[in-house]
Formats: C-alpha cells, structure tokens, sequence
C-alpha cells in the first residue's frame, strides 16, 4: 500500500535503530565474555578462522576436498559445543552473546524477502493511527472493555448488542487477506459504533493486517488537497493511496462531512474501487436509509446497503448512562 511518507521514514528508523541496539549490545556482551574468560576469546578466535580454512581447503582442491571440508565442519561443531558448556558453566546461557533481534522474523531489517515484514507493517499501522489522531481511542476502545451492561435496561436491545459484538469480534478474529465483507454500523450518537469499529482495528492490527481507520472529514481532507495542491508532474505516493490500498478502511462519522458533489463522488469512488476490487470497509455513521438516499444520491446508497451488512445500533447514549453512574 502507499504508505505517508513521514509515517514510513520514522518507522524505518526505528526500525533500524533496533537493529543497531541490537548489534551493539550483541557486542558489548561478546566482549565482556572476551574480558572474564580468555578460553572463551580463544575458542572464538578459532570458530572465526572457520571461513578461511574452508577457502584455502577449496583453494588447494583435491579428490578428497569433500571430506576435509566435513572435518572443518565438524572440528567447528565441536569448538561451539564446548563454547556452550563453558559458558553455561560460567553461569551464562549458551546464546549469551547471540544477537538478540526485537524482529526474528527479518532480523530488524523490516523486510523478509523481497516483502515487508509483518513488524513494520504493525508499526506503519499503528503510525497512521496517529496520525489521524486517533491512537488514544486504542488505549480504552478495545472489546475487553466494550461494557454490555449499559444495554441492560432493555433485554431486547441486550440481546441484540450482544450479538453485534459477537459479530464484531468474530470478524474481527477471522479478519484475513481474503475477507471481503463490509460493515455498516448505524444509529445514533453514543451507542457504542465507534468502539466496536476501534475494537476491530485494534484486533486486525495485532494480526499483521494494515488498517486505515479515519474520520470522513479528514478523508475528505486528503481528497481536497490532492485535487487542489498536487501537480501533474508529483511523482511521490498519493495522500489517498491508503484508503484504496489498505487491508481494511473505517470510515468514522459519516454524514458529519460538507455534502458538495465532489465529496459525494469521493465517497461513491471509495466505496465502489474497494467493493470491486474484494477491499473490506466498516462505516460508522448516524444516518438511516432514506438519510442516505437524499445526501448521496440513490447509487451510493445501493452500495452501501446492499454490498455491506448493517448492524442497527439501538440503546440510550452511553455518555448520559455514565454520567448518572
């Protein structure tokens, strides 16, 4: 995906600032082993004469080459072996002065392959979450405190929460490259619409997934500049590039945004290029049916009511709730 070029360059730097801590603290721990114990600094001094005996034994050829070289290889088995034993005497584990990558994965290069690892995509993640202003709702909106019992005056509505937030949290759960089912999540201010899509954002962030969760009026935002400031001759990655290319967009308060025909038309470009192409989208928004149909034209609306599966918020504004607690 096209990821916010100041996002990407501070997670590559921390990125590689691990790997440097890493490599320095791998070092500083071989060289204390090196001050306390000199049998272990000669055992290492040999174990790094292993490539240059294995070049000079293919240097010199012969038809015994294979079996000289498996006498270096085992002669090198042997040496870490009592490396091991020695240190594990000495009171330290045998991988003491192993390199300890925050990353096993990619070794704290952020790549595997030719292909992102999963570690820098969380971190770019977690970024745009940032930057969105957002990254707060992270720290209380999860599903473990998602409270069902300020639905509880109602066992209808009990009942039917509770199994939206079965639903949010199975999605959530099962949330794969090949998920294409969309969310809509209407009804009125407080009922718990954008903590259940926080909820989801947070769970599909911890499984590796990119995940660009952001208000419509921010969006719309993005759309504005990209029409008004950028030239045809811009060769960076596009402001919008995220919300076509994300693993999962959420698109918080819809219906609060300016309705203009281009922001109409920004939406219905979003939703159709990310319903086409198999892109998953959760939509929060206090609008009902007929509110969508007169401020985005029936051919949005179409979209989202029959390519999405509505969940109907109902209860009392969870705020009130809790100021009377």
């Amino acid at each position: 995906m096209g990821y916010n070029r100041e996002n990407y360059s501070k997670v590559k730097r921390e990125i590689d600032m691990r790997r440097e801590k890493a490599l320095e603290d791998a070092k500083a721990r071989l060289e204390e082993l090196h001050r306390k114990f000199p049998d272990i600094k000669l055992i290492d001094a040999e174990l790094a004469k292993t490539g240059i005996l294995i070049m000079g034994e293919i240097a010199k050829g012969g038809e015994d080459l294979d079996r000289r070289l498996e006498d270096i290889r085992l002669d090198n088995l042997g040496l870490q072996e009592q490396r091991s034993r020695l240190l594990e005497s000495y009171g330290y584990p045998a991988d003491y002065s192993d390199i300890k990558y925050t990353c096993r994965e990619c070794s704290d290069t952020g790549t595997v392959g030719n292909r992102m690892c999963i570690c820098m995509r969380k971190l770019l993640a977690i970024e745009g979450m940032k930057s969105a202003g957002i990254a707060k709702l992270f720290e209380t909106q999860k599903f473990e405190t998602f409270d069902l019992s300020y639905y509880a005056h109602d066992p209808r509505v009990y009942n039917l929460m509770k199994s939206y937030y079965g639903i949010c949290v199975e999605y959530a759960e099962n949330f794969s490259s090949k998920t294409t089912e969309n969310l809509l999540f209407c009804g009125n201010t407080g009922l718990g619409k954008t903590h259940l899509s926080t909820s989801i954002a947070a769970a599909v962030i911890e499984n590796g997934f990119d995940v660009c969760y952001n208000s419509v009026q921010n969006i719309m935002a993005d759309f504005e500049s990209e029409r008004f400031q950028r030239s045809y001759n811009d060769k960076s990655p596009s402001l919008l590039d995220k919300y076509f290319e994300c693993d999962l967009l959420i698109i918080d308060d819809l219906g609060t945004e300016a309705t203009t025909q281009f922001t109409v038309s920004c939406i219905y470009n979003i939703v159709n290029t990310r319903v086409v192409s198999g892109k998953p989208i959760i939509i929060n928004t206090n609008l009902t049916h007929d509110d969508m149909r007169k401020r985005y034209s029936d051919r949005v609306a179409s979209r989202l009511f029959g390519e999405f599966t509505v969940l109907h918020f109902l209860g009392k504004d969870i705020r009130f709730l809790k100021l009377e607690d």
